[in-house]
């Protein structure tokens, strides 16, 4: 919400992101080798654990590598150039848009997020927390934001498949153990553990 005493630019429009979740169910379909959901039903679940699982590699890797961008983008903005909006901008909840900056300018978004009543207070803030100033935070932010928002959106998708595959391939006729889906998805088999007891809380839910 805006804050007495700050001065604020306009909203800065950012891309469509509910085109951006679209596109992504689409590149997932696209990698498992089929047109529509439904369509998975007559794929191997041993074949759709590695596909899944290198989906969730490649999301994991853009992620890794343009959240921080994003982020930084969103502190500067924050604090150096006001704006309202921002967490529309950035595609995120309010709440995710604080956890977001919180995550760069102290290190925990679960952290309180320091404030100042002013626009100088702001700044001055910022410098002594040692928040990174950007050239161009409006490009870095619209650069970064949606494609973080696609793997995210990506991973989503492609985590729930991957669900649904250990989960039939924990059970007969294949009865595999984790640590053989493990091994063939090359995952953790902790992860796979993880996977297999969020696929039967959905399941019996």
């Amino acid at each position: 919400m805006p804050q007495p005493g700050i001065k604020y630019g306009e909203h800065i429009p950012g891309p469509d992101y509910d085109q951006i979740a679209k596109d992504a169910e689409k590149a997932v379909h696209k990698a498992l080798g089929v047109a529509r959901t439904e369509d998975l039903l007559s794929r191997r679940p041993d074949d759709l654990v590695k596909k899944t699982a290198e989906i969730l590699r490649q999301a994991d890797a853009q992620i890794a590598v343009h959240l921080t961008e994003r982020d930084e983008a969103l502190a500067h903005l924050r604090y150096y150039e006001p704006h309202l909006g921002l967490h529309r901008t950035a595609g995120l909840s309010p709440i995710g848009f604080r956890n977001a900056v919180a995550r760069v300018v102290v290190g925990n978004q679960k952290a309180n997020l320091p404030d100042a009543p002013s626009n100088e207070g702001l700044a001055q803030l910022a410098t002594e927390l040692g928040v990174k100033r950007l050239d161009d935070p409006k490009a870095q932010l619209l650069e970064a934001a949606p494609i973080v928002a696609g793997a995210q959106n990506c991973r989503e998708i492609a985590m729930r498949y991957l669900q649904q595959a250990v989960l039939a391939l924990s059970e007969p006729p294949y009865a595999w153990s984790p640590q053989e889906i493990a091994d063939h998805a090359e995952l953790p088999r902790d992860t796979i553990y993880s996977v297999r007891r969020a696929a039967r809380k959905r399941r019996d839910s």
